[in-house]
């Protein structure tokens, strides 16, 4: 009788809803819901605040206009405070309390922790936050993510000094954290150096949480290097720039990933940061190409969330945004299969100017969007194109 009664209570669900697929987890007569594990605490909480306003502004949008599917999209937002663990128990209660789609996945090894669960369930999941290749590599049918490989961004870097900056000849060095993220970036390093064929004079790891960098500098200066490669996060970046300066460097060139294309980042290394080079897949703020994106942010944020507005922002807007357009391509069967379908469909995306258009495909689950070099201009407060 018990499971009778279950049974029934579906049967009645369904009906309410008016969907024929009335177990699809988030979907309810009124509501599409969906999930995000961010860092709203912590040490990234810039990121994880600034992707949460990402996914505000695409649902506000949507909503205004209609919605999808017959229903209003609303998130359902977990803080993990950049904590593997409180991302896997944060997963399980967004699970529990039911959700059509996670757009939040938080850093690596947070991914890391859920994805297991996330497969297993069969959870349609779009990884903005950080592309990380355990996502993508090899494809898993319900996981899509946005961006491009560390490396990659690295390898622009180091081709711009080359080609754009006559450094053919230039003694070059790199920095890197001693992790899977650096590794990525000294691959990255060590291909553009193979393929230009480039003298690389010193390559020096450092540990994860580093402060000091007083050494590592002494070192490249002693090796009178012209491009240096910075492996860095936030704070190993700032730390890099500043012990430059402090050594007078002034003709030092740095370049690293989009991890230092922040506000953030030029605020806390002030003029010891101007000029810094930085490579992105997501678009500036400034760019003209993304004033359709910053006019949407000023319509849904206040002055103060836009306040926190940066590149996050851009990426997890780019992936609500492709989700959303995705659903209401779906409105008359919408389940995850059908949203699934057209997401790997070969279909360009647009996403207001945020990043330039991408799609995917039943072999391809990862953007790997094209990446732009990028000048910091620490007296405006503003990155631009780099010439």
């Amino acid at each position: 009788m018990r499971l009778m009664r279950r049974i029934a209570g579906v049967v009645v669900f369904g009906a309410l809803a008016g969907v024929a697929h009335a177990a699809e987890p988030g979907l309810t007569a009124t509501e599409i819901r969906i999930g995000e594990i961010l860092p709203l605490t912590g040490p990234v909480s810039f990121a994880g605040e600034a992707h949460y306003l990402g996914t505000k502004i695409a649902l506000a949008e949507a909503n205004a206009s209609g919605g999808a599917a017959g229903r209003k999209i609303v998130a359902l937002t977990e803080d993990d405070g950049y904590v593997p663990a409180r991302s896997f128990q944060a997963a399980q209660k967004l699970l529990a309390d039911g959700v059509f789609a996670i757009t939040g996945t938080s850093g690596t090894s947070h991914l890391n922790a859920m994805l297991p669960m996330f497969i297993e369930q069969k959870v349609l999941t779009l990884v903005t936050i950080n592309p990380a290749e355990q996502a993508y590599n090899p494809v898993k049918k319900n996981v899509f993510v946005i961006g491009t490989d560390y490396g990659n961004a690295i390898h622009a870097g180091v081709k711009y000094a080359v080609e754009k900056l006559n450094k053919k000849d230039a003694r070059f060095g790199l920095i890197y954290q001693d992790d899977d993220f650096g590794a990525n970036n000294k691959l990255g390093y060590e291909r553009a150096v193979k393929e230009f064929g480039l003298k690389s004079v010193v390559e020096i790891p450092y540990k994860r949480g580093q402060k000091d960098f007083s050494a590592e500098m002494l070192r490249v200066q002693k090796e009178k290097v012209d491009f240096l490669v910075s492996g860095g996060i936030i704070a190993e970046n700032v730390a890099i720039f500043k012990e430059a300066k402090k050594l007078g460097m002034t003709d030092l060139r740095v370049s690293t990933v989009w991890t230092a294309h922040l506000p953030i980042v030029q605020q806390l290394a002030g003029d010891a940061g101007d000029g810094y080079y930085t490579a992105d897949y997501m678009a500036d703020l400034s760019d003209p190409e993304a004033a359709p994106f910053v006019a949407a942010a000023k319509k849904f944020l206040t002055a103060d969330e836009m306040k926190k507005v940066n590149r996050y922002t851009m990426a997890s807007y780019s992936g609500a945004s492709i989700l959303i357009q995705s659903i209401r391509s779906c409105e008359k069967d919408l389940t995850r299969d059908c949203v699934i379908a057209q997401l790997e469909s070969g279909r360009r995306f647009s996403v207001n100017g945020a990043t330039a258009p991408f799609g995917f495909s039943p072999t391809k689950h990862f953007s790997d969007s094209p990446v732009s070099v990028m000048v910091s201009d620490t007296k405006n407060a503003r990155f631009v194109r780099a010439p």
